[in-house]
């Protein structure tokens, strides 16, 4: 077993009685608490080289080494993620070195001191980004006005926001010559400044948001922050949600990282219009898919990528919109891979096939295994008959 199957493993669904297995339970509690052991406020890169050196070295079974480390690469990435995410809460500094010509380090490091507050969601290798978010506003940055203001902000937290006094009008004037540059903090900078500019940025009467507004959206749907997102969302017209929507869904489809804005996007699009949709969602899929059938003399690390957000759209977009994009073009994502010889991208696809579409499926599946009768691609037919006996 490789490394990119141990990882798709770890990443399954619960069983249909809705409990986890018991080696994924234990892999990511040995993960998790190799994580909080050693992390502390060091570089993730550090930390992610001394844990792989310590595992190539402690006394265990090479294949518990594998999902150990595979579980490790799960956990590290997704705090990469989160770090990555939260770095564009900080404006850019114009100046990049000090008056003694010394580089300045980033705001953004300034993340590491909040990785004791990281919260899990159960069973998974996910952060709650909203529950460790409102850990550190309220609990680590209580006496960091500037540092909980921010967190508030691109969380959309009212309670913290609209209380007068921990948030005066002298706070937020010194605030905004702060951070004033950054469009969210500009934005509820003006309406806890006066709150008539919520008419004045909110208007229905255009087919597209105030500028201000639409920074806010893109900057909220293109890295991840659903709380602003969702709370902002009624407050535009009908039209204005099309607009924003469709002008930055393509962005979230090439990204593949934020589970809760591709979840809530794509529903309320696909009532707007599901094959606009379908159409401007097929190129950034099959880039994924063909990213997938390179041989393994390629690159393994693209190749694991490429699944893994694949994995991440066909499991948060709607059902309307995957299977739109399975059978798209006589299922090419499917037979493709079943052309190409790749069984953990043709076994994830054949996961994701409801019934009437995995009888169509094979269909293709059975005119490409009668031109070419190799053992490989029996074994992958095997796999759809199977699946076909499972769902009937």
């Amino acid at each position: 077993m490789d490394l990119r199957s141990s990882v798709l493993l770890l990443q399954e669904h619960p069983n249909d009685d809705g409990v986890l297995s018991l080696q994924h339970a234990a892999i990511r509690a040995i993960a998790l608490a190799l994580f909080r052991a050693n992390i502390r406020w060091r570089l993730l890169s550090e930390v992610t080289r001394s844990l792989k050196e310590w595992l190539a070295g402690v006394d265990l079974p090479t294949k518990v080494k594998r999902f150990i480390y595979a579980g490790l690469r799960e956990t590290f990435r997704e705090v990469q993620r989160w770090g990555e995410k939260h770095m564009h809460m900080f404006p850019d500094d114009a100046a990049r070195y000090t008056r003694n010509n010394v580089p300045r380090v980033h705001r953004g490091e300034h993340l590491r001191m909040f990785y004791d507050c990281i919260v899990w969601k159960p069973n998974k290798y996910h952060i709650d980004d909203s529950a460790t978010a409102r850990k550190i506003a309220v609990e680590e940055c209580h006496n960091w006005p500037v540092m909980q203001f921010q967190f508030a902000c691109v969380y959309a937290m009212t309670d913290l926001l609209e209380n007068d006094v921990r948030f005066d009008k002298y706070r937020l004037r010194a605030f905004r010559k702060q951070i004033g540059d950054h469009c969210v903090y500009d934005f509820w900078i003006r309406v806890l400044e006066d709150k008539m500019q919520w008419e004045k940025l909110f208007r229905l009467d255009g087919l597209s948001p105030n500028q201000l507004i639409s920074l806010v959206f893109q900057f909220a749907i293109v890295n991840g922050y659903f709380e602003l997102m969702s709370f902002l969302w009624d407050k535009i017209s009908s039209q204005q949600q099309e607009y924003i929507g469709f002008l930055n869904w393509k962005k979230v489809c090439f990204s593949a990282e934020h589970r809760e804005v591709i979840r809530f996007l794509c529903t309320r699009l696909c009532r707007i219009n599901s094959v606009g949709l379908a159409r401007i969602t097929w190129t950034s899929f099959y880039d994924k898919v063909y990213h997938t059938l390179e041989d393994d003399a390629g690159n393994n690390v693209l190749k694991t990528e490429s699944i893994r957000k694949l994995k991440c759209l066909l499991d948060n977009w709607c059902s309307s919109l995957r299977s739109a994009m399975l059978s798209k073009e006589n299922f090419r994502a499917f037979t493709d891979s079943f052309v190409n010889n790749q069984p953990e991208t043709f076994a994830m696809f054949l996961e994701y096939l409801d019934k009437n579409q995995l009888s169509a499926a094979r269909e293709f599946v059975d005119r490409f295994y009668d031109k070419k009768k190799t053992n490989e691609a029996k074994s992958l037919r095997q796999m759809v008959i199977r699946r076909q006996q499972t769902i009937d």
